[in-house]
């Protein structure tokens, strides 16, 4: 329910609920995989990080759909040949259609994943056709949605959330096909790469070596361990720990 009104808040600028919906996602894909993290903290970095590529792909959504919407309600108005009119109706139909589809896929694509603009269109586009079974349900799912808040519209409240927690058992499935290792521990590894490198250092120590291979081996403090396959945003700077060998 928090995320709910959090979301209906930032939505109230209209500009901004691209990027509060890709908030919303991050959230929600995170937690049905287990890695909650720090619900407000999480929730407004997301809305940082990704509000110029959301709102970008939310106004060129909502602009195209609006002329779409336009011209398909105003099409018998149109003076044009009649055989015009029947290849622009469904034509812009469908159009208007698969912008829909779309934008049920292409903000949670922007939320775990470190796309360019042009990639994150197509690989919406290919997840709408790929998976179209999910595809179907994801609609279905917001169907019952509406009928419900049409119902009890107190419901309204809360649809936001309740939808996306549903929704993002089904991304995180697809999501896994192409990157398995989504939302695994990258911390217990990192631990692990940071042991290792204290290992190394106490042997270091141990030993004499020239002052060429001490160079090589010399790394900044507190340096950011990052790790492949993986957008996640917000890896934390490591603090050297009491038992670190010092450098001089």
């Amino acid at each position: 329910m928090i995320l709910s009104v959090m979301w209906w808040i930032l939505c109230i600028p209209i500009v901004t609920i691209g990027a509060a919906t890709t908030s919303l996602f991050y959230i929600m894909t995170r937690r049905v995989t287990d890695r909650e993290g720090y619900l407000f903290k999480d929730f407004f970095k997301s809305f940082k990080n990704n509000f110029k590529q959301s709102t970008l792909v939310w106004l060129i959504l909502i602009l195209i759909g609006l002329v779409l919407y336009t011209n398909i309600s105003n099409m018998a108005a149109i003076e044009i040949s009649p055989m015009l009119k029947m290849f622009l109706y469904p034509f812009q139909l469908l159009f208007f259609v698969e912008l829909i589809l779309n934008a049920l896929y292409i903000f949670v694509i922007i939320a775990r994943f470190d796309m360019k603009m042009k990639e994150t269109f197509k690989t919406a586009v290919y997840m709408v056709h790929r998976h179209l079974l999910t595809t179907i349900m994801l609609v279905v799912l917001l169907i019952g949605v509406l009928l419900v808040g049409e119902m009890y519209p107190l419901f309204y409240v809360i649809a936001p959330g309740t939808y996306a927690f549903v929704t993002s058992y089904l991304f995180i499935k697809i999501f896994k096909k192409y990157r398995p290792e989504i939302d695994e521990d990258q911390y217990a590894e990192a631990d692990k790469l940071h042991e290792e490198k204290l290992r190394l250092a106490r042997i270091e120590e141990r030993r004499p070596v020239s002052s060429a291979a001490v160079e090589r081996e010399k790394e900044p403090e507190n340096a950011d361990y990052v790790l492949p396959g993986q957008n996640e945003y917000y890896i934390p700077k490591r603090e050297p720990d009491d038992d670190e060998p010092q450098k001089n």
